[in-house]
């Protein structure tokens, strides 16, 4: 008898394994934003350190976010979606390797303050979520950006920059390419306001 109830248990085992569907495979995600066009000269002399870029809870995270533009306080994350790093984090290493590769100033570097640099650039993800509205998506990055002097703290020069770039509803290889471009937008137009405080801060 034991036996016989052991022998229905296997098959009814074996029968829901063959019927149960797959469980879905964890998918990641980078950015690689192409590097902006070299200035013919450095800007900003004396040092730039870029400090360590910071992000709410949600958005230091490695879920992919999304916001329905009829709730907009509300944030949601896709399962099984992920970013390759924390925003934060790529954010940082995308802006190191533009503004290094840019010459807008003579010396670019990471993290804590340099006493000894005469910059510092301080950054804040106030957005980095997919947008969802009537069938259409698009990718929302915003960063607030401030320039200090690194020795005292002083505010020379602050701004915020927003990008909102049109994704193919439901696919998230296209909701991060389109992240993509909205960062090498936003690194584009920084390295040209960065010239212009630059030159107005001699």
């Amino acid at each position: 008898m034991i036996a016989r109830l052991a022998g229905i248990s296997l098959v009814l085992l074996l029968a829901a394994c063959s019927t149960s569907t797959p469980v879905p495979e964890d998918r990641f995600y980078e950015l690689t934003p192409e590097l902006p066009g070299t200035l013919p000269q450095a800007y900003l002399k004396g040092g730039l350190s870029i400090a360590r870029v910071v992000a709410d809870p949600l958005r230091s995270g490695r879920a992919v976010l999304y916001r329905d533009a009829g709730r907009p306080l509300e944030l949601k994350r896709y399962h099984y979606e992920f970013w390759a790093e924390q925003p934060p984090q790529m954010i940082q290493h995308a802006l190191l390797e533009g503004l290094r590769h840019s010459g807008v100033a003579d010396r670019v570097e990471s993290g804590a303050r340099r006493p000894h640099f005469r910059y510092e650039l301080d950054v804040t993800l106030r957005h980095f979520e997919s947008l969802l509205e009537a069938g259409r998506s698009r990718a929302d990055i915003e960063l607030e950006v401030a320039l200090r002097k690194a020795g005292s703290g002083d505010l020379v020069w602050t701004k915020v920059y927003r990008r909102q770039i049109d994704a193919r509803p439901g696919d998230i290889h296209a909701l991060a390419h389109a992240m993509q471009q909205g960062l090498e937008q936003i690194i584009e137009q920084l390295n040209g306001d960065l010239k212009v405080a630059g030159t107005n801060d001699t």
